[in-house]
């Protein structure tokens, strides 16, 4: 009897197993190497993030306590001052808001914990129990009168003398220093990405619109900043050097008017969270920020804490 070529079942049964073995093999290399993949690639962004953030707050933070070569800038509310901004951000019964006014405080450096309703007058929707932090400052590098932006104010200084100004202000003469100055608010807010809530650094601001009055304006920083914590620095006796820290919580109105003590540093701690989710990780990890504790509730997020500390130069001046 004459045999037909080909394979027997056994032989097709045997094949098939080999291939479905193969291509076992091929989906669990390719999941693994997508795991991986994933996760290096939230790696490599929280890092990203984290230079990103530690750079804005240092830029930001600069020059905190410099006043054009005054001690402060309350000389100026004898002058005329821009009219202040419609939703100006201030702590009522302790700050005047974006420009100095007689008879009150200027605070130029204030933190404080997120709680219920509107913050500083001007912030709603902030992440509760994350902080805020408030920043008056110049920026330090003096600008010629032909340079001046139309969307900032300026600090008039000179011998005994400073007013906050513009670039339309009357009398602007090279006989003074001008230097831009910063009303800077920045706070944690929950937004959307691709339908899901994430964790947002934002940042309020003082500048003026086309129509050159004063605003405060809105932007967002950097997406997947989850908790924010401060600690500030304390020289108690004017000699230039730090005596002691203190939280957020435990500052007083006095120390944060600086009359008796100044404050001449800062540590912030910022706990970045990924943008995305990894279902094949699983965060149960306990997240240390000075005085406060943040433990990860099971979820499929990758976080990166990074902290420091910012010494301002000028304090003791």
């Amino acid at each position: 009897m004459r045999r037909v070529p080909g394979f027997t079942l056994t032989e097709l049964l045997i094949a098939m197993l080999l291939g479905m073995i193969l291509m076992t093999l091929t989906l669990t290399a390719f999941s693994s190497l997508s795991r991986s993949a994933r996760q290096t690639q939230q790696l490599a962004e929280l890092q990203q993030n984290a230079q990103l953030a530690m750079s804005i707050l240092q830029n930001e933070l600069t020059n905190t306590g410099f006043w054009g070569g005054r001690s402060a800038p309350q000389l100026a509310a004898s002058l005329t001052l821009p009219e202040a901004p419609a939703g100006d951000c201030v702590e009522a019964a302790l700050d005047s808001g974006s420009f100095p006014q007689p008879a009150q405080s200027f605070v130029t450096l204030y933190a404080r914990t997120i709680g219920a309703g509107r913050q500083l007058n001007c912030l709603a929707g902030a992440i509760s129990q994350t902080e805020l932090l408030q920043i008056k400052r110049l920026l330090g590098q003096k600008t010629a009168i032909a340079d001046m932006r139309q969307n900032r104010f300026y600090l008039e200084s000179g011998w005994q003398h400073s007013r906050f100004v513009d670039s339309n202000s009357p009398g602007l003469t090279a006989e003074y220093d001008y230097f831009p100055y910063q009303h800077l608010v920045f706070y944690l807010q929950q937004q959307r990405l691709d339908g899901k809530p994430i964790p947002v650094l934002m940042r309020k601001r003082l500048s003026r619109n086309q129509a050159g009055q004063a605003v405060i304006s809105t932007d967002s920083v950097l997406d997947g900043v989850e908790r924010m914590h401060f600690e500030f620095g304390i020289d108690a006796d004017a000699d230039g050097q730090l005596d002691y820290q203190l939280t957020t919580e435990q500052m007083s109105a006095q120390l944060w008017q600086q009359n008796n003590a100044r404050i001449i540093s800062l540590r912030y701690h910022l706990l970045l969270r990924a943008r995305q989710s990894d279902p094949n990780y699983i965060n149960q990890q306990r997240y240390d920020m000075g005085a406060h504790r943040f433990v990860a509730p099971g979820d499929h997020y990758r976080r990166l804490l990074v902290s420091s500390t910012i010494f301002f130069q000028n304090a003791v001046l």
